[in-house]
């Protein structure tokens, strides 16, 4: 009898006490270590630029679960999105370098927007000596995770035009498909501010 009542209070501590699992930072997929994002900023080359500006943000599965990269060389600026997966980082977009509407830019022209329910990457600029606002040459990036592209406006200045009226907004192919008009709204929301600026 009392090595039955000492089974059931075992029994009983063992169900209220779980177990610890085997479990490692590396594993836990709402952050990461500087471990895994060192590695990642290795593999996705940036390792040999000026990191700018490291931002989180949220996907479908898990807030957190993403980061974008601002990085620059001399050659102009860059953007790495990297998404968190079992073990690590991973190398999900990169920009590239960005062309020269974006030459004029800082770490807080990267910022996470949202579009509907979607968290995004908005990366905005102006090419040197034309930042004039409506008289300039501007440019907005806009990556959605959900759909693991990037949407571009460009706008361009024309002097020929009368004095006082706007310029040309450009838009990438992407962003006139069907189903991606609420990229292409927000592109000239955003190209709209820095208009405005």
């Amino acid at each position: 009898m009392h090595n039955l009542l000492l089974s059931a209070a075992l029994c009983v501590a063992f169900l209220l006490v779980p177990p610890r699992a085997a479990f490692s930072a590396e594993d836990h997929l709402s952050g990461f270590t500087l471990k895994q994002l060192d590695t990642a900023i290795r593999a996705s080359g940036v390792a040999t630029q000026t990191i700018y500006s490291i931002l989180t943000f949220d996907s479908e599965e898990r807030s957190g679960d993403n980061l974008a990269v601002l990085s620059g060389s001399r050659s102009g600026w860059h953007i790495t999105v990297l998404h968190r997966v079992v073990g690590g980082l991973k190398v999900e977009w990169r920009s590239g370098k960005l062309t020269d509407d974006f030459d004029v830019s800082s770490s807080k022209d990267l910022e996470i927007d949202g579009v509907g329910d979607e968290q995004v990457v908005r990366f905005s600029g102006c090419a040197a000596h034309q930042c004039g606002g409506a008289d300039g040459l501007l440019g907005v990036l806009i990556y959605s995770p959900l759909t693991k592209q990037a949407f571009f406006a460009h706008y361009r200045y024309d002097e020929n035009k009368p004095i006082g009226s706007l310029g040309t907004v450009m838009f990438s192919k992407n962003a006139s498909q069907p189903g991606y008009e609420r990229y292409k709204a927000a592109l000239q929301n955003a190209m709209n501010e820095l208009l405005r600026r």
